[in-house]
Protein backbone atom coordinates (compact mmCIF):
# COMPACT_ATOMS: atom_id res chain seq x y z
CA UNK A 1 0.00 0.00 0.00
CA UNK A 2 2.67 2.15 1.03
CA UNK A 3 4.71 1.58 -2.10
CA UNK A 4 1.91 2.26 -4.51
CA UNK A 5 0.70 5.47 -2.45
CA UNK A 6 4.46 6.51 -3.04
CA UNK A 7 4.54 5.86 -6.50
CA UNK A 8 1.49 7.73 -7.20
CA UNK A 9 3.00 10.70 -5.50
CA UNK A 10 0.24 10.40 -2.70
CA UNK A 11 1.00 11.88 0.11
CA UNK A 12 -1.10 10.21 3.88
CA UNK A 13 -3.09 13.44 4.30
CA UNK A 14 -4.23 13.47 0.82
CA UNK A 15 -5.17 9.71 0.68
CA UNK A 16 -7.11 9.90 4.25
CA UNK A 17 -9.17 12.64 3.01
CA UNK A 18 -10.37 10.47 0.03
CA UNK A 19 -11.26 7.49 1.96
CA UNK A 20 -12.02 9.74 5.49
CA UNK A 21 -9.06 8.40 7.37
CA UNK A 22 -6.44 10.50 9.57
CA UNK A 23 -3.18 10.46 8.20
CA UNK A 24 -1.88 8.19 11.20
CA UNK A 25 -4.30 5.95 10.43
CA UNK A 26 -3.47 5.62 6.97
CA UNK A 27 0.74 5.30 8.58
CA UNK A 28 -1.07 2.69 10.83
CA UNK A 29 -2.52 0.50 8.34
CA UNK A 30 0.90 0.63 5.86
CA UNK A 31 2.44 -0.61 9.05
CA UNK A 32 0.31 -3.35 9.89
CA UNK A 33 -0.84 -2.26 13.02
CA UNK A 34 -3.95 -1.41 12.50
CA UNK A 35 -5.91 -4.32 10.22
CA UNK A 36 -7.93 -3.08 7.24
CA UNK A 37 -11.47 -3.80 6.41
CA UNK A 38 -12.11 -5.60 2.84
CA UNK A 39 -14.13 -2.26 1.53
CA UNK A 40 -11.38 -0.30 2.74
CA UNK A 41 -8.59 -2.00 0.81
CA UNK A 42 -11.04 -2.30 -2.56
CA UNK A 43 -11.21 1.53 -2.19
CA UNK A 44 -7.67 2.20 -1.68
CA UNK A 45 -7.08 -0.06 -4.55
CA UNK A 46 -9.05 1.51 -6.87
CA UNK A 47 -8.01 5.37 -5.62
CA UNK A 48 -4.12 4.37 -6.23
CA UNK A 49 -4.87 2.62 -9.66
CA UNK A 50 -3.07 -1.11 -7.88
CA UNK A 51 -5.24 -2.92 -10.33
CA UNK A 52 -5.87 -5.67 -8.38
CA UNK A 53 -3.12 -5.72 -6.45
CA UNK A 54 -4.29 -5.13 -2.88
CA UNK A 55 -7.84 -6.96 -3.55
CA UNK A 56 -5.51 -9.99 -4.08
CA UNK A 57 -5.24 -10.64 -0.55
CA UNK A 58 -9.14 -10.44 0.07
CA UNK A 59 -9.61 -14.59 0.01
CA UNK A 60 -6.70 -14.40 2.31
CA UNK A 61 -8.28 -12.38 4.91
CA UNK A 62 -11.46 -14.20 4.36
CA UNK A 63 -9.52 -17.48 5.40
CA UNK A 64 -8.08 -15.98 8.25
CA UNK A 65 -11.18 -14.70 10.14
CA UNK A 66 -12.55 -17.88 9.73
CA UNK A 67 -10.44 -19.41 12.53
CA UNK A 68 -9.54 -18.39 16.53
CA UNK A 69 -7.05 -15.77 16.63
CA UNK A 70 -4.32 -18.35 18.12
CA UNK A 71 -4.56 -20.54 15.22
CA UNK A 72 -4.72 -18.50 12.57
CA UNK A 73 -1.18 -18.20 10.90
CA UNK A 74 -1.11 -21.60 10.94
CA UNK A 75 -4.13 -22.97 9.55
CA UNK A 76 -3.16 -22.44 6.04
CA UNK A 77 -0.01 -24.31 6.52
CA UNK A 78 -2.07 -26.99 8.34
CA UNK A 79 -4.20 -27.02 5.17
CA UNK A 80 -1.44 -27.66 2.32
CA UNK A 81 0.19 -29.99 4.61
CA UNK A 82 2.07 -33.16 3.26
CA UNK A 83 2.69 -34.27 6.85
CA UNK A 84 1.61 -33.88 10.40
CA UNK A 85 3.36 -35.19 13.52
CA UNK A 86 1.33 -34.05 16.27
CA UNK A 87 1.87 -34.34 20.31
CA UNK A 88 -1.24 -34.06 22.28
CA UNK A 89 -1.57 -33.88 26.51
CA UNK A 90 -4.66 -32.36 27.94
CA UNK A 91 -7.35 -32.43 24.50
CA UNK A 92 -7.59 -34.31 21.34
CA UNK A 93 -6.46 -32.30 18.34
CA UNK A 94 -8.99 -30.63 16.37
CA UNK A 95 -9.01 -33.27 13.71
CA UNK A 96 -9.72 -36.00 15.31
CA UNK A 97 -12.41 -34.61 17.15
CA UNK A 98 -15.62 -35.25 16.98
CA UNK A 99 -18.57 -32.46 16.99
CA UNK A 100 -19.89 -33.66 20.35
CA UNK A 101 -16.14 -33.29 21.41
CA UNK A 102 -15.72 -30.08 20.32
CA UNK A 103 -18.55 -28.20 20.96
CA UNK A 104 -17.80 -29.66 25.14
CA UNK A 105 -14.12 -28.00 24.55
CA UNK A 106 -15.55 -24.68 23.09
CA UNK A 107 -18.41 -24.37 25.78
CA UNK A 108 -15.79 -25.06 28.71
CA UNK A 109 -13.50 -22.56 27.54
CA UNK A 110 -13.04 -20.12 29.99
CA UNK A 111 -13.77 -16.87 30.01
CA UNK A 112 -17.52 -18.17 28.08
CA UNK A 113 -17.55 -18.01 24.17
CA UNK A 114 -20.67 -16.25 22.81
CA UNK A 115 -22.65 -19.03 21.61
CA UNK A 116 -22.48 -17.61 18.12
CA UNK A 117 -18.92 -17.93 18.35
CA UNK A 118 -18.85 -21.52 19.36
CA UNK A 119 -21.50 -22.50 16.24
CA UNK A 120 -18.90 -20.26 13.76
CA UNK A 121 -15.80 -22.15 15.75
CA UNK A 122 -17.46 -25.44 15.45
CA UNK A 123 -18.05 -25.53 11.74
CA UNK A 124 -14.83 -24.18 10.80
CA UNK A 125 -13.03 -27.46 13.29
CA UNK A 126 -15.02 -29.66 11.86
CA UNK A 127 -13.98 -28.44 7.87
CA UNK A 128 -10.39 -28.61 9.00
CA UNK A 129 -11.24 -32.17 9.26
CA UNK A 130 -11.35 -32.73 5.52
CA UNK A 131 -7.59 -32.97 5.52
CA UNK A 132 -8.25 -36.43 6.96
CA UNK A 133 -10.10 -37.35 3.48
CA UNK A 134 -7.62 -35.14 0.73
CA UNK A 135 -6.60 -36.37 -1.92
CA UNK A 136 -3.57 -36.70 -2.43
CA UNK A 137 -3.60 -37.74 1.30
CA UNK A 138 -1.11 -36.58 3.68
CA UNK A 139 1.25 -38.26 6.44
CA UNK A 140 -0.43 -38.39 9.82
CA UNK A 141 1.03 -38.94 12.84
CA UNK A 142 -0.73 -38.54 15.95
CA UNK A 143 0.67 -39.07 19.66
CA UNK A 144 -1.61 -38.97 22.63
CA UNK A 145 -1.12 -38.98 26.20
CA UNK A 146 -3.37 -41.86 27.35
CA UNK A 147 -4.34 -40.40 30.23
CA UNK A 148 -6.49 -38.10 28.95
CA UNK A 149 -8.48 -40.70 27.25
CA UNK A 150 -9.58 -41.55 30.77
CA UNK A 151 -11.47 -38.45 31.23
CA UNK A 152 -15.09 -38.83 30.50
CA UNK A 153 -14.95 -35.52 28.73
CA UNK A 154 -19.02 -34.92 27.48
CA UNK A 155 -20.04 -37.32 29.42
CA UNK A 156 -20.15 -41.36 29.27
CA UNK A 157 -22.11 -41.29 25.76
CA UNK A 158 -19.37 -38.31 23.86
CA UNK A 159 -16.83 -39.92 25.40
CA UNK A 160 -17.25 -43.39 24.04
CA UNK A 161 -18.93 -42.20 20.49
CA UNK A 162 -15.25 -40.06 20.90
CA UNK A 163 -12.80 -43.49 21.26
CA UNK A 164 -15.02 -45.04 18.69
CA UNK A 165 -13.99 -42.07 16.11
CA UNK A 166 -10.59 -42.25 17.14
CA UNK A 167 -10.49 -46.17 16.27
CA UNK A 168 -12.36 -45.06 13.01
CA UNK A 169 -9.11 -42.31 12.16
CA UNK A 170 -6.73 -45.11 12.98
CA UNK A 171 -8.03 -47.17 9.76
CA UNK A 172 -7.06 -44.95 7.84
CA UNK A 173 -3.96 -46.05 5.66
CA UNK A 174 -2.17 -42.55 5.90
CA UNK A 175 -3.00 -41.96 9.91
CA UNK A 176 -1.18 -43.36 12.64
CA UNK A 177 -2.32 -43.48 16.08
CA UNK A 178 -0.28 -44.24 18.71
CA UNK A 179 -0.37 -44.14 22.84
CA UNK A 180 1.85 -42.89 25.52
CA UNK A 181 0.85 -45.80 27.99
CA UNK A 182 0.13 -44.26 31.38
CA UNK A 183 2.59 -47.22 32.89
CA UNK A 184 5.55 -45.10 31.27
CA UNK A 185 7.79 -44.20 33.98
CA UNK A 186 9.56 -41.27 31.54
CA UNK A 187 9.38 -37.98 31.81
CA UNK A 188 8.53 -37.14 27.99
CA UNK A 189 6.91 -34.24 26.67
CA UNK A 190 7.75 -32.16 29.45
CA UNK A 191 7.78 -29.42 26.64
CA UNK A 192 4.16 -29.49 25.96
CA UNK A 193 1.72 -30.17 23.02
CA UNK A 194 3.36 -29.53 19.76
CA UNK A 195 2.95 -30.27 15.62
CA UNK A 196 5.16 -30.35 13.24
CA UNK A 197 3.95 -29.81 9.90
CA UNK A 198 5.80 -29.84 6.10
CA UNK A 199 5.15 -28.35 3.30
CA UNK A 200 4.43 -29.18 -0.08
CA UNK A 201 8.18 -27.37 -0.38
CA UNK A 202 9.25 -29.84 2.19
CA UNK A 203 10.04 -27.07 4.48
CA UNK A 204 9.06 -27.90 8.10
CA UNK A 205 7.07 -25.50 10.63
CA UNK A 206 6.46 -25.85 14.21
CA UNK A 207 3.36 -25.10 15.98
CA UNK A 208 2.70 -24.52 19.43
CA UNK A 209 -0.44 -23.27 21.49
CA UNK A 210 -1.49 -22.52 25.39
CA UNK A 211 -3.26 -19.74 27.40
CA UNK A 212 -4.85 -18.72 24.30
CA UNK A 213 -1.12 -17.79 22.75
CA UNK A 214 0.04 -19.50 19.73
CA UNK A 215 3.87 -19.65 18.27
CA UNK A 216 4.59 -20.50 14.42
CA UNK A 217 8.02 -21.51 14.52
CA UNK A 218 9.87 -21.57 11.51
CA UNK A 219 14.03 -21.58 12.52
CA UNK A 220 15.26 -24.31 11.50
CA UNK A 221 17.39 -25.03 14.75
CA UNK A 222 14.25 -25.29 16.87
CA UNK A 223 11.86 -27.26 14.67
CA UNK A 224 15.00 -29.88 14.00
CA UNK A 225 14.76 -29.89 18.51
CA UNK A 226 10.97 -29.86 18.13
CA UNK A 227 11.49 -32.96 15.22
CA UNK A 228 14.00 -35.09 17.79
CA UNK A 229 11.66 -34.58 20.77
CA UNK A 230 8.80 -35.97 19.09
CA UNK A 231 10.84 -39.03 17.63
CA UNK A 232 11.86 -39.81 21.02
CA UNK A 233 8.75 -39.80 22.54
CA UNK A 234 7.28 -41.80 19.78
CA UNK A 235 9.88 -44.35 20.67
CA UNK A 236 8.25 -45.12 23.80
CA UNK A 237 4.66 -45.33 22.51
CA UNK A 238 2.62 -48.07 21.96
CA UNK A 239 2.53 -49.30 18.27
CA UNK A 240 -0.81 -48.60 16.07
CA UNK A 241 -2.02 -52.20 16.68
CA UNK A 242 -1.74 -51.73 20.32
CA UNK A 243 -3.04 -48.14 20.86
CA UNK A 244 -6.33 -49.85 19.08
CA UNK A 245 -6.43 -52.54 21.07
CA UNK A 246 -6.02 -50.61 24.33
CA UNK A 247 -8.53 -48.17 23.25
CA UNK A 248 -10.87 -50.76 22.26
CA UNK A 249 -9.97 -52.14 26.13
CA UNK A 250 -11.00 -48.96 27.44
CA UNK A 251 -14.49 -49.12 25.64
CA UNK A 252 -14.71 -52.45 27.12
CA UNK A 253 -13.97 -51.74 30.52
CA UNK A 254 -16.29 -48.42 31.14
Amino acid sequence: MRTLREKRGVSRQELGGRTNFSSSAIGAFERGDRAMEPGMIERVDELLAGEGLLKAVLPYLEEEGRYAPQFRDFAPIEKKAVSLWVYSTHVLHGLLQTPTYARQVFEDHWPPVDPAEIERRLEDRIGRQALLHRDPPPALCFLLEETFLLRRIGGEVAWREQLQHLLECGRLAHVRIQLIPVECEETLGSEGPMTIAETPEHRMFGYVEGQGQSWVISERKVVSEMVQRHANIRGAALSPKESARRIERLLRER
